[in-house]
């Protein structure tokens, strides 16, 4: 009887723990699908908002091009009225410089008369010092017939005409240049208040420029704020389909090769290509291992062994290759993890870091505990990389070992 007393109370404990066990299972399964639905949820919600985001963007940039086309037409009017300010300006130039001339002229012929002047003075004395003078008695007291005081006389006259003559061609030139001169001042005038007109038609241009410009760099910065936000929530969809994809691959976990000497698994599953190893390159120690091959880009970075993350970063916005960038120390996204003492080995700390990532998994955060096999993050060239690959490195004791040894 007390047997099978124990049997029917083995059944039933059997019963009881196979239906906790489906229970737990259910409740696990309900929960990732929980979890799941509300993942696309979230993915299908942040889509929207990006589609919105891209129509305002669309919009923004037909607004700048019209306000572009208008913002040119105004600088073409612009330059155009500076070139008739400019012609202007040349005119006047034009103008000061003939007055110039023609004031040289004027100045020329004055010192021309007073030396004619100078010249007909002296003759006359000249004329008068020797007798012969313009007076009609004193000629005709000179002369010792009537035919020489005819000549006397002529010849006085001929004189006097001719400096007259001289002396009124000159002022007569003289009077023209002047009327020249009153005639280019008022070509002056003219030009001055033409250009002053045009500056005032500059001024009221320039100020319709800074207007339209004004409105063509605030749609600029409202379209690079909507890019900005577009590239957010894209970050988002992102991290989300990160978070997705590894309820896919088993929550996360990875199964992989691992060394059976130190319990390291590798970090990359199904990617074995070593581009780099360790060694001295380009005249400095490259401290790690390069994982590359053709097909790696986003494939998935595990945790080598169970760990504590001590240190991320995940703000490099760059997604090719950068040999000079220097965000996250140079390391791009990264994660470092403390795998603690491996006693397996010889008991000493080994921590590892994960670097170059195009994005660390969705969840990972300085303090969080990973184990073995755990996506961690997703390979790319973040930081200073010359290409999609892991650059994984491990230290023993706080000091940089070659990984190949552990792997």
């Amino acid at each position: 009887m007390k047997s099978v007393l124990k049997r029917i109370t083995c059944v039933t404990l059997c019963l009881v723990i196979t239906i906790c066990a489906v229970n737990i299972l259910s409740f696990v399964s309900f929960a990732a699908t929980k979890e799941e639905t509300q993942l696309k949820n979230d993915i299908a919600s942040l889509k929207a908002q990006a589609a919105e985001i891209q129509k305002d963007i669309d919009r923004l940039k037909a607004q700048k091009a019209d306000q572009g086309v208008i913002l040119k037409a105004a600088q073409r009017k612009v330059a155009n009225t500076q070139a008739q300010i400019t012609r202007c300006n040349n005119e006047i130039n034009s103008i000061n410089s003939k007055i110039a001339e023609n004031k040289a002229q004027i100045d020329k012929n004055n010192e021309k008369i007073e030396d004619s002047k100078l010249a007909f003075k002296k003759r006359l004395r000249a004329i008068y010092m020797s007798n012969s003078s313009g007076s009609t008695l004193q000629i005709l007291l000179g002369a010792e017939n009537f035919a020489e005081y005819l000549q006397l006389a002529q010849l006085t006259s001929s004189v006097a005409s001719r400096d007259k003559a001289m002396m009124e061609d000159l002022a007569a030139e003289i009077k023209a240049l002047e009327e020249k001169n009153k005639e280019n001042e008022k070509l002056i005038e003219s030009q001055v208040e033409i250009r002053a007109s045009i500056q005032s038609q500059m001024d009221q241009l320039k100020a319709e420029e800074a207007e339209v410009a004004a409105i063509y760099n605030g749609i600029a910065s409202e379209q690079k704020d909507a890019e900005k936000d577009k590239a957010d929530i894209n970050r988002q969809i992102k991290d989300k389909q990160d978070a997705l994809d590894s309820i896919a691959n088993g929550g996360g976990q990875y199964s992989g090769k691992i060394n059976p000497n130190t319990g390291f698994m590798w970090p990359v599953p199904g990617h074995y290509n070593v581009t780099s190893g360790w060694g001295y390159r380009w005249g400095s120690l490259h401290k790690g291992l390069d994982i590359s091959d053709g097909r790696i880009y986003r494939a998935p970075i595990v945790a080598i062994a169970d760990g504590t993350i001590y240190e991320t970063y995940n703000s490099c916005g760059h997604k090719s290759k950068s040999p000079d960038c220097r965000c996250g120390s140079g390391w791009g996204n990264h994660i470092a993890i403390n795998h603690g003492k491996m006693s397996k080995i010889d008991g000493a700390v080994y921590k590892a870091m994960y670097a170059h990532m195009d994005s660390i998994a969705a969840g990972m955060y300085v303090g969080k505990e990973v184990k073995q096999g755990q996506i961690i993050g997703y390979v790319g060239t973040t930081g200073w990389s010359t290409g999609y690959h892991l650059h994984f490195g491990l230290y023993r004791n706080d000091i940089w070992v070659n990984p190949a040894n552990y792997l």
